[in-house]
């Protein structure tokens, strides 16, 4: 946890000493526990400290968002009191990174991203440690597989978004409709995901339906409460966490890629002046050639605040 701390201050810093701009920090928490105690396997656990800030580029027209995340990532097989391999039906794996994302977002609600991001694989992420000490501090149990961890690949990642809004005649103050793509190319995780974003707002009043429009939202009503919805297709090509490294066999246990998934985001935003909170609801099918591997879900939890 402290590495997380300095390097977030690191990042704090660097946004505060830019300029005078809006900026936003959060944080992230990822768990299978926020859906159901039943589905606790596969991605267990994330946390994500970020940092955003306007830039100075920014007109009338078009936004440009500068923003830092630090965050780590762990996965375990269904059933994490296994001792034999046959029985771990997915790789023990944490995912420790840092990264780096500008966003332009125009006048018609056009958003486009691009993110590098620098990471690590295996027990240089952390995620042993940190999971045990959960474990130990919450009365959960002994975990009985992180020798057989994926072993440390090195990350270095970039991944482009795009979301564009379509159906201008039905889309209104209260809903609009999104086409949704993301690439991912790197050395961890390769990949494409296509989808469809809705969002419906549950108040009367309320700012923007866009989640990365938070600089507007000062300016607009103080509080906004919404659903929204992301069904996406996703072709994986690669995944580090599963197949271990591309550049060597020193992991123990790694599987093979079920490469078409469908996922299933689903949650609620609100806003209150500068406190954002909002919750997510996601179901990934499954992503293992292997005949116990199923799929899964996990809830997100974010709470920022616009300085």
């Amino acid at each position: 946890m402290r590495r997380y701390v300095v390097v977030f201050g690191l990042f704090a810093v660097l946004l505060q000493g830019q300029n005078r701009a809006p900026m936003v920090i959060g944080l992230q928490l990822d768990n299978d526990s926020f859906t159901s105690t039943y589905n606790d396997f596969y991605y267990t656990n994330g946390l994500f400290l970020y940092g955003s800030r306007l830039a100075k580029a920014t007109t009338a027209t078009t936004k440009i968002i500068h923003s830092f995340r630090v965050g780590q990532q762990i996965y375990n097989p269904r059933w994490v009191k296994a001792t034999l391999l046959e029985n771990q039906n997915r790789p023990y794996a944490g995912y420790l990174f840092a990264e780096y994302t500008t966003t332009r977002i125009s006048e018609a609600n056009r958003v486009q991203a691009n993110t590098f991001q620098i990471g690590i694989v295996g027990p240089g992420s952390g995620a042993e440690g940190f999971q045990k000490w959960m474990h130990r501090s919450f009365g959960f149990g002994d975990l009985k597989g992180w020798g057989n961890q994926i072993q440390n690949p090195i990350a270095l990642q970039y991944q482009r978004l795009y979301v564009k809004p379509i159906w201008a005649a039905l889309s209104s103050n209260r809903v609009d409709f999104n086409l949704y793509g993301k690439a991912v190319v790197g050395t961890a995780f390769d990949g494409i995901s296509a989808g469809f974003l809705a969002r419906v707002r549950l108040s009367e009043k309320g700012a923007s339906l866009h989640a990365t429009n938070f600089y507007n939202e000062l300016s607009e009503a103080p509080e906004a409460f919404y659903f929204f919805a992301l069904p996406k297709i996703n072709l994986q090509c690669y995944d580090a966490t599963i197949q271990g490294s591309l550049f060597d066999h020193k992991s123990i246990l790694t599987y093979d890629l079920r490469p078409l998934r469908f996922t299933m985001e689903a949650g609620i935003r609100y806003k209150y002046y500068q406190f954002n909170f909002s919750y997510t609801a996601t179901y990934s099918s499954k992503e293992i050639e292997n005949s116990t591997a199923s799929g899964y879900f996990y809830g997100s939890l974010v709470c920022s605040y616009l300085f």
